[in-house]
């Protein structure tokens, strides 16, 4: 009984001192302990225990990460294949989840640069996937998502200065709009400044990057080129043609605009929330759309109609990572521990993202009323076959 007392007392002595220590090391940093989650805060503590001294509210880089890889600039880690990078915004503050850095997207080209990846147009992708016409080894498109205004101020400087292709997928209505909710979008003034400096510009529909009601209830919400959604007047679904027709209106339409202004001699799509169905696809391909792009990572062979992407953007990339996974083919690979702190910094929720992809979590450009800001729950037909 005594060796009891005796083993509790020491255990409890022992969380006291080890929290003592915590709040030494950390006290300046004005945590607000609510917000805090008993794993948390373990895995604050193992970062400061396994990997080096806390400053300022970060953790010592040089004792926290693994030093980078060496470069490898004549080694070819692919070849007839290309990986197409995937960016939202580019900033030079963290503004939500789904922007980069300013920092970390300079990081990530130069370590492209030093590693031997060549940039490619979205015409030699074209070309590639359809005609098998050769790419060069190592091969990158880097691509863009919905026409931000800060694309021009921030991304388009930096590609620009080292001459490095790209493409900016655009929701047509949204251009030179003031007036369409959301975050602030392109000018085709700023469009054909860049259109003449090594920037495409291809669809993302004309206005339907938006979620939708697929019931009178409003509880379920998906994208809207993800099948039927719920008519309000009508008070019931839309019809698969319905569904069909309304998809074909809306593309068409941003195709005819991007020809007038821009004279584009290819349409390719890129799915809102990498979003779509078999319907979806029989219209692309009415249309004429061969080349359409998911937002499943993987590595792009000829014949990959409906192609893979890397999503490079966001508050977790790690630019040496990032180059890791391409050296690797863009296949990703489960994370190992190397040590108990790693399984407590992990948690279970951690493992789970390794099993389920996290959604995209990007400010939502267009609102539809009675429907949330988040990334639809659909089954999308097609498993990143060539389609």
């Amino acid at each position: 009984m005594r060796k009891q007392k005796w083993m509790s007392a020491a255990i409890i002595g022992l969380i006291i001192i080890v929290a003592a220590a915590f709040l030494w090391e950390n006290g300046n940093r004005n945590y607000k302990i609510n917000n805090l989650t008993p794993l948390s805060t373990i895995g604050q503590l193992g970062a400061s225990l396994g990997a080096g001294k806390i400053s300022n509210g970060s953790v010592n880089k040089q004792s926290s990460q693994k030093v980078p890889s060496p470069a490898t600039p004549n080694k070819v880690y692919y070849r007839n294949k290309v990986i197409v990078l995937m960016y939202h915004e580019v900033t030079p503050e963290q503004i939500d989840a789904g922007t980069v850095l300013v920092s970390k997207f300079k990081r990530q080209i130069e370590l492209m640069k030093a590693n031997g990846f060549k940039w490619i147009t979205m015409k030699q992708y074209n070309d590639f996937i359809l005609k098998g016409t050769p790419v060069p080894d190592n091969a990158v498109l880097m691509t863009f998502d919905d026409g931000y205004e800060s694309f021009y101020q921030y991304a388009y400087p930096i590609l620009k200065e080292n001459k490095i292709p790209a493409t900016m997928f655009i929701i047509l209505n949204t251009v030179d709009n003031p007036r369409h909710p959301g975050i602030p979008k392109l000018t085709w003034d700023q469009i054909d400044t860049m259109h003449q400096n090594g920037i495409d510009f291809y669809n993302h529909t004309y206005d339907s990057h938006i979620l939708a009601p697929t019931d009178a209830s409003h509880k379920a919400t998906r994208a809207v080129l993800a099948g039927p959604m719920y008519l309000e007047k009508l008070k019931r679904k839309e019809t698969n043609a319905e569904f069909k027709s309304r998809v074909k209106t809306d593309l068409s339409k941003a195709q005819a605009m991007l020809k007038e202004k821009l004279n584009n001699d290819i349409d390719v799509l890129a799915f809102p929330y990498g979003a779509y169905t078999k319907s979806t696809l029989e219209v692309c391909r009415e249309l004429g759309i061969k080349i359409t792009f998911t937002v499943k990572p993987g590595i792009n062979k000829k014949g990959q109609l409906n192609g893979y992407r890397v999503n490079a953007g966001g508050v977790k990339n790690n630019p040496d990572e990032l180059i890791k996974l391409m050296k690797n083919g863009a296949e990703q690979k489960a994370k190992k521990l190397s040590s108990p702190f790693d399984l407590l910094n992990q948690g279970p929720l951690k493992t789970l993202e390794q099993v389920i992809p996290e959604p995209d979590k990007h400010r939502k450009s267009v609102a539809v009323k009675n429907t949330k800001s988040q990334t639809p729950a659909v089954n999308v037909v097609g498993s990143g076959e060539a389609a």
